[in-house]
């Protein structure tokens, strides 16, 4: 690997990563019922980053991401497992693209299910192209919506309301409920510091003191962008602006191409097409990596298409269902982490785990957590069903691998009896 890249550089990397439609959309649409608190997902993926800057320097020098560390000590058939389970959340991220991409789609006035039809098709086609140049018209979509909404925070008089924002933050926090607080702390902000995506840029960095300080800029920058979208929609809620928004997942692209509109008429428009644009780009990015997993998987799936097809219609699966777009992507997250979350621990604990032993307790905390979750689906489980998820799916996990050393031990001693 390359080691080219300036503290600058990095943060500039690691920003563009995490701010798209599921921090931009997502945090307006709790922001209309949970104020600053609306900022959650912001704040968790900063944070995330803070953390990830603490893991950073022993990362640098390794020359392995996390992921090739824990294939390397749990052995290569390991890995693939690893790839199945990142298709969760791979799924859970894909689906917000298109809940973005339908939102925005409605807004330029394509009806149900056309807009979803159309969303899907354009991400289909999108992933097999090349993504060298939609990835950077992605980016300056998302460049020209942070700079409106900046413009929309300022024509709502919401600057104050900016600057008292981390009080207001933590005040609007009772309106969740601390298992929702905890949920999603756990599942944004422990996937940035175990995500691959991420630690391609730390690896990259010209030296272990870039890339710590890398992190720790990019964090703190998303904290500081995380409470533009919720200022903004309390800011314009505080003045009657949004009293009959239909859908919260529209509140950002209607705001931004409301003030576009205000600039010139022919932009409000125009920046629908743009936030489209980014929700595509971002899309057929993850959907290309759903393809690239499936067919690792599964090799008789060569063909990109089936494996593009396949992908697709994992995401379009979640995206149906009735969930905002952050609870979309923190309900899957929850069953990924459940699953990986005691051998990743046992990994940095330096406890050795046979590979067969290590397999057994993926595949049990992911069919338990990922029971439970599909189990909320047909509301068999209650309201805080990614708190059961997690905490379902770590306990089988624990009590397997627990198991399997509890039974290695007493037969390594000449023991015969059940271990209780």
């Amino acid at each position: 690997m390359e080691r080219v890249l300036s503290s600058v550089q990095i943060v500039a990397l690691l920003v563009s990563a995490s701010y798209g439609i599921g921090f931009l959309f997502g945090s307006g649409e709790l922001a209309l019922t949970h104020g600053m608190a609306g900022s959650i997902y912001g704040m968790a993926t900063g944070v995330g980053m803070l953390a990830l800057a603490v893991a950073a320097k022993p990362l640098w020098r390794s020359g392995l991401s996390v992921w090739d560390l824990f294939g390397r000590a749990y052995g290569s058939s390991l890995r693939g497992l690893v790839a199945v389970l990142s298709l969760v959340w791979m799924a859970g991220v894909l689906a917000a693209q298109i809940h973005g991409g339908v939102a925005a789609a409605r807004l330029l006035g394509i009806p149900d299910p056309y807009g979803l039809f159309m969303v899907l098709g354009l991400v289909y086609a999108a992933a097999h192209m090349s993504l060298h140049m939609a990835s950077r018209v992605f980016a300056g979509c998302l460049l020209m919506s942070g700079l409106v909404l900046v413009y929309a925070l300022v024509a709502a008089d919401g600057v104050p309301l900016y600057w008292q924002a981390v009080p207001r933050f933590f005040e609007d926090l009772d309106t969740y409920t601390a298992s929702q607080v905890s949920t999603m702390s756990v599942a944004v902000g422990l996937l940035v510091v175990t995500g691959a995506d991420y630690h391609q840029f730390v690896l990259s960095g010209r030296t272990a003191r870039s890339a710590v300080i890398g992190c720790v800029l990019a964090g703190l920058a998303l904290i500081l962008i995380g409470f533009l979208p919720a200022a903004v929609v309390v800011a314009m809620q505080s003045s009657g602006a949004l009293a009959n928004m239909p859908d919260g997942k529209q509140v950002i692209p209607w705001v931004l191409s409301r003030k576009a509109g205000d600039l010139m008429g022919v932009l409000g428009p125009g920046m629908l097409v743009a936030l489209s644009l980014a929700a595509l780009g971002s899309g057929a990015a993850i959907l290309r990596a759903m393809a690239s997993a499936i067919s690792t998987i599964l090799p008789s799936t060569r063909r990109p298409g089936f494996a593009s097809a396949a992908g697709l219609m994992l995401g379009a699966m979640l995206a149906s269902r009735d969930q905002g777009i952050v609870q979309t992507m923190v309900s899957v997250n929850i069953v990924y982490l459940a699953s990986i979350g005691v051998c990743f621990v046992a990994l940095l604990a330096n406890i050795r785990l046979p590979a067969q032993h290590a397999r057994a307790t993926l595949i049990a905390g992911f069919v338990v957590s990922g029971g439970v979750y599909v189990a909320s689906w047909w509301g068999l489980v209650p309201q805080q069903a990614d708190i059961s998820s997690l905490l379902a799916g770590l306990a089988a996990s624990f009590g397997v691998a627990v198991g399997f050393r509890c039974v290695a031990g007493l037969r390594g001693a000449g023991v015969t009896k059940s271990c209780h």
